[in-house]
């Protein structure tokens, strides 16, 4: 009986230095990567004069339904005040964008910069504009059909 606290010490020894060996080849941990393709659904190339493209991953924003688009905007891309009439979602993949909840084009110093990660909310009837000073590419969701009116534009008064 005197020998078995040494016995237990002994077996929690081994045990301790068993469960701290990564594996049999010393110290190198293994890993494990995946890689799977990227599957985007066959659409139309919809490169507009403007530089901007779509990708449709689900529905199209002109129908009834949900609707998910990748779109890539160029560098200098700006738009006009616009609405639209229910709520865009947005989430930046890569790059930045300037988003100026107005319709007077001079208000861009209250626009806030978004960057890769950003979730935006543009609520249904807010008016807005954006601009692109590098490449971004975004995924913009909401619920079709969905249309964009462009507003007239209202400069401040100095």
């Amino acid at each position: 009986m005197k020998h078995q606290p040494h016995l237990l010490f002994a077996i929690t020894v081994i045990l301790m230095t068993g469960c701290t060996n990564k594996n049999s080849t010393g110290n190198k941990e293994l890993k494990q990567t995946f890689t799977a393709p990227m599957i985007i659904p066959s659409s139309p190339d919809t490169l507009m004069a403007n530089g901007r493209r779509n990708i449709f991953l689900v529905g199209r924003r002109e129908e009834p339904g949900l609707f998910v688009e990748r779109a890539i905007f160029p560098p200098a891309y700006k738009s006009n005040p616009h609405t639209h009439q229910g709520n865009l979602n947005i989430t930046v993949i890569t790059g930045s964008f300037n988003l100026a909840l107005s319709s007077n084009p001079d208000s861009a110093t209250i626009a806030n910069v978004y960057g890769p990660g950003s979730f935006v909310i543009i609520p249904a009837n807010q008016p807005h504009f954006e601009w692109f000073t590098e490449t971004t590419v975004m995924d913009i969701t909401g619920i079709g059909p969905l249309k964009t009116m462009n507003l007239t534009i209202v400069h401040s008064s100095k």
